[in-house]
């Protein structure tokens, strides 16, 4: 049996017990015994997604995605895996993202050790039915259309085409039929064949079981099924290219949004902080922006009958990167005074410097947190399952339940190093406004936008 570590840190009030481990395949792995959970619930989280994908074949990891769905050497009809789970009083999905795929489900516990047989086999012997690939292909472009009039992945298209294009999030996440079709000389079954045992190896992915079912129990289960997953020896590609070139900060977007909507974004370009999940700068940053009451950026802004809303902390992030986003939801007053809540924010940001680094206001912070995670709500085990098998990549084993609501220590260094980023010349803006003018149009989704420099 592989490497163990029985301690994972939880909240005083959780009343489930949990086990860590290694697969000999080198699978990590998460047991929860849970004897309140009405449904058990597995989830396994691949380090691969859409910024894999092969240039010439944007969409190739979602596509993936689905292939997996449909048949199994082991369970070859295509959709016996859907019906197996409907019938069972289950549910099931995936998710693509940037760096990771998710799948996850959950069903009755009685049916639950078959469940987990079934779900192992996508990452065993999955068939890619030649017969269905068209089928899903369709499927996919129909998804992708679905979205064509979505103002946030019209917008996500915008932002895609404004960065480094070498960088892979410049790359289409989506597919359609026409990223996705057959070629004269390869097909696509081929390609997704090949692209599958590039990228999924079991060194490379999660397994997080919850169940009422007992560990010892559990662990048999996932020693029986998953420990024939291959490790495949696949080096991980490290992603050294920057997100942004000198000419894509410094620049001004207007995008024309579908619905009347009027959002000013103004965007900080960061490296990767997921090594700083112990300490958590940027949130205490934004609890500070964020702030509503007398005397906040918000309440002064809100006042003049600029904003509707304020939001600070959000935006794209990964290995190597992080944008810190601060949105303002404008009143249409608020859009005639764009230089004047930018202006502000500055100044804001200038107080924040000078008076706000100070540890009893992290403290403040830090309690809420704690708070959140001593008292949290019981959440459905499908969803408790698919967010955890995401954070055992990006947090160390004892912390993979507590890493979301950590903060460790004040250390005004580290805060003052992160607010050194939030300066006019790291800065890009980006206004979405029914009245903007707009000079060409974003490929896919045929967003209209115009870049300026500021």
């Amino acid at each position: 049996m592989g490497h163990q570590i029985l301690r994972v840190h939880t909240s005083p009030n959780d009343h489930r017990a949990y086990r860590y481990l290694t697969l000999p395949n080198q699978l990590r792995v998460l047991l929860i015994e849970d004897h309140k959970t009405e449904k058990s619930a597995a989830a396994l989280a691949v380090n691969t997604g859409h910024f894999d994908d092969p240039g010439a074949r944007q969409g190739m990891a979602h596509f993936l995605e689905h292939m997996l769905f449909l048949g199994t050497e082991t369970f070859p009809r295509p959709g016996e895996y859907q019906e197996f789970i409907n019938r069972h009083g289950g549910s099931n999905n995936a998710w693509t993202g940037t760096e990771f795929t998710n799948y996850y489900f959950d069903l009755q516990h009685e049916w639950f050790a078959e469940g987990l047989q079934r779900f192992a086999q996508f990452f065993i012997c999955p068939t890619f039915d030649a017969q269905l690939v068209d089928k899903e292909r369709n499927a996919i472009d129909s998804e992708f259309r679905l979205k064509l009039q979505d103002d946030v992945r019209r917008t996500y298209q915008v932002h895609k085409e404004t960065v480094n294009p070498d960088h892979p999030f410049a790359k289409f996440s989506v597919g359609n039929w026409q990223t996705l079709g057959d070629r004269p000389d390869e097909s696509i079954r081929n390609e997704l064949l090949q692209f599958y045992h590039e990228h999924y190896s079991a060194d490379r992915m999660t397994l997080v079981v919850q169940s009422n079912a007992s560990l010892a129990q559990q662990l048999q289960w996932v020693e029986t099924y998953f420990s024939a997953i291959p490790e495949r020896e696949i080096s991980h590609h490290v992603i050294q290219t920057p997100l942004y070139r000198p000419q894509d900060m410094g620049i001004r977007i207007e995008i024309k949004p579908v619905r009347e909507s009027r959002k000013l974004v103004v965007s900080f370009a960061l490296p990767s902080i997921e090594p700083l999940y112990r300490t958590k700068p940027l949130t205490f940053i934004s609890h500070l922006l964020g702030y509503e009451g007398k005397g906040s950026l918000y309440s002064w802004l809100k006042h003049q009958g600029w904003v509707n809303t304020l939001s600070a902390g959000s935006g794209v992030g990964g290995s190597n990167f992080k944008d810190f986003c601060v949105s303002f939801g404008l009143t249409p007053e608020g859009v005639h005074h764009e230089g004047s809540i930018i202006e502000l924010l500055f100044g804001y940001l200038a107080l924040i410097r000078k008076q706000g680094v100070e540890a009893w206001r992290y403290q403040e912070k830090r309690q809420v947190l704690d708070a959140i995670f001593r008292f949290q709500e019981g959440n459905r085990a499908i969803d408790n399952v698919s967010h955890l098998a995401v954070n055992m990549h990006h947090y160390a084993p004892e912390h993979i339940v507590s890493g979301d609501y950590l903060m460790e220590e004040f250390d005004a260094e580290q805060i003052h190093h992160m607010l050194d980023y939030l300066t006019p010349d790291n800065m890009r803006i980006q206004l979405a406004a029914p009245h903007v003018k707009t000079d060409r149009v974003a490929r896919w989704y045929d967003t209209p936008y115009r870049v300026q420099a500021i």
